[in-house]
């Protein structure tokens, strides 16, 4: 039971964890993948919807943003409001990415003098660190133009390529700090996968349930977990069904079944997971090949322990190698080098719906 769980995490694991963190070397979109490069420049908080921009809405908790006061009044209230709220972290480089959205307020009521304001206005608030203020500042409005710049270029690109571009630009401007100013992100998403991961445990050796009723509990917890945003994207039908078919408890009710009635209970759990008919039809087809290609692999090793409890030595090697032959012709020299690492592919448990 326990390895069935370590299965199925596992597979869910591997399709959404890396979806964050994974950067893939190989494709090189960080050099020469038709990324542009970019500049100091403001731009649009939603290019890229779901990357996790460290900036938060600014809105002042005076009459800062009157129009009637001085520059100097003005000055002075903006970086009170500041050290109030900001004084006890911003040695942080994530406090300090955050400042972004303050510079684009302070621009957007000042267009001339904005940029002589807002240094103005850190130097009042945070002297000992205003200079690297001003360096973070830069390096995420650089980030976010170059999320504007690339927005099409991303688009494009599979769910974990893209999202392993972001991160190394991530990590090229910020070093490690990027871990900080981004841990909010990281933090939801760790909280998203323990919730998912207790409920595969638990659905995992739901006896109980039917099997429609445990494939709309893993949906159910999926949908409301991950929502419409795109991490959900990665979790397409074939993930979900490679999750679900790794349950212990929905392969204990597929091995009580006949291979007929097996076969349509799979069947309409497809339909469930919304696979077309078309591909049902399909996905049939290949469990049929699987499921003769199993029953004579079965046979093998029943035949194989036979020779094995009689025979030994040369004399063993050449009757298993005439008993390969029969059962897997072509496949049978594959099957000899497997056995020599100690790999027994017949040996594997059977996921029906999955293998």
């Amino acid at each position: 039971m326990k390895r069935a769980f370590v299965v199925v995490t596992a597979v869910l694991t591997c399709a959404m964890a890396g979806a964050v963190y994974w950067v893939n070397s190989a494709t090189g979109v960080h050099q020469n993948g038709g990324l542009v490069s970019s500049d100091d420049r403001t731009l649009s908080r939603d290019a890229i919807p779901g990357t996790g921009h460290a900036v938060e809405t600014y809105s002042p908790t005076d009459d800062s943003a009157s129009g009637d006061i001085s520059v100097e009044r003005f000055i002075q209230q903006m970086a009170l409001d500041l050290v109030e709220k900001y004084g006890d972290s911003i040695q942080s480089r994530s406090t300090q990415a955050r400042m972004l959205e303050i510079r684009d307020y302070v621009f957007g009521l000042y267009p001339v003098d904005g940029d002589v304001i807002f240094e103005r206005i850190l130097d009042t608030a945070f002297p000992e660190y205003s200079a690297q203020i001003l360096t973070t500042v830069k390096l995420m409005a650089g980030y976010e133009l170059w999320l504007e710049e690339n927005q099409v270029v991303l688009n494009e690109m599979a769910f974990l390529e893209r999202e392993g571009a972001i991160w190394h630009k991530r990590r090229q401007l910020f070093g490690e700090d990027a871990e900080l100013i981004w841990a909010e992100e990281k933090q939801a998403w760790a909280q998203k996968q323990q919730k998912v991961q207790k409920a595969i445990m638990a659905l995992d050796q739901a006896q109980t349930n039917s099997l429609n009723e445990t494939l709309f509990q893993l949906q159910t917890t999926l949908n409301e977990t991950y929502g419409d945003g795109v991490e959900r994207l990665v979790l397409d039908n074939g993930v979900i069904a490679q999750v679900y078919f790794g349950f212990e408890s929905v392969q204990s009710r597929l091995r009580n079944l006949s291979p007929e009635e097996r076969q349509v209970q799979i069947n309409q759990l497809r339909k469930q997971l919304g696979y077309s008919d078309e591909q049902i039809q399909r996905l049939e087809a290949r469990d049929q090949k699987r499921n003769q290609r199993w029953d004579n692999g079965l046979a093998y090793m029943a035949d194989r322990n036979a020779l094995a409890t009689r025979l030994s030595g040369p004399e063993l090697e050449r009757e298993l190698e005439q008993l390969r032959e029969r059962y897997f012709k072509h496949e049978a020299k594959t099957i000899a080098l497997e056995e020599r690492d100690g790999f027994f592919r017949y040996e594997r448990p059977r996921l029906y719906g999955r293998n």
